[in-house]
């Protein structure tokens, strides 16, 4: 998605990236929170946006590259390893590793310019502990059966465990149909790390 012109309707995060699948998933957990979101380009780098999130190429590069293409008077989110001259064109920024979960994504951004609005909000259920472990294993790419080894119960125990968390999500008001939909909620509220992070602590 490209911006030609910030909309004054919703909170609006440029995110000056790498042209890559990142910057996508990037902007669509925004989106699922509710933030309007959209890559930053020649073309819309003078639009106004609420907060720029930019992620680092390296080789010394960062600092010319930032000012070149990132918008201005707007707070920075710098993803990638801190960089003495970058941190000295953005003194103000908050520098985030690539290898955080999305939890600390939206925590910082919502800390920089609040909530995407007053009325968003995603309710995190309580599930019980063996719930959690159930939902943590079994999106990070287990089968039941092993689950079920793993924690020393019955498939069929698995199964109730993660029976038991979808209800509680969807009774949220959160979709969480599927392994897909279950990942989903297990990222958001800080369960499991971002499966980006093996891509971005290796850049």
């Amino acid at each position: 998605m490209r911006l030609v012109e910030a909309a004054a309707v919703g909170k609006w995060i440029g995110i000056v990236g790498r042209g890559d699948f990142l910057d996508d998933a990037l902007a669509a957990l925004l989106r699922e929170r509710g933030y309007r979101a959209a890559q930053v380009g020649a073309g819309n780098g003078s639009s106004t946006f609420d907060l720029v999130i930019y992620r680092t190429v390296g080789a010394g590069r960062d600092a010319d590259r930032f000012r070149v293409l990132a918008p201005r008077d707007a707070p920075v989110v710098v993803l990638g390893a801190r960089d003495p001259e970058m941190a000295t064109a953005v003194p103000d920024a908050a520098w985030l590793h690539y290898a955080i979960d999305t939890k600390t994504v939206v925590s910082t951004v919502e800390r920089l310019i609040g909530p995407a609005d007053d009325g968003f909000a995603r309710p995190a259920p309580q599930l019980s502990a063996r719930e959690k472990d159930a939902v943590i294993a079994y999106t990070m790419g287990m089968t039941v059966r092993e689950v079920a080894a793993e924690l020393g119960v019955a498939p069929t125990t698995v199964s109730t465990h993660l029976d038991r968390a979808r209800a509680k999500y969807i009774s949220a008001g959160r979709a969480a149909e599927g392994k897909v939909g279950l990942l989903r909620c297990a990222l958001e509220d800080g369960l499991i790390p971002c499966p980006c992070r093996n891509h971005w602590s290796s850049v």
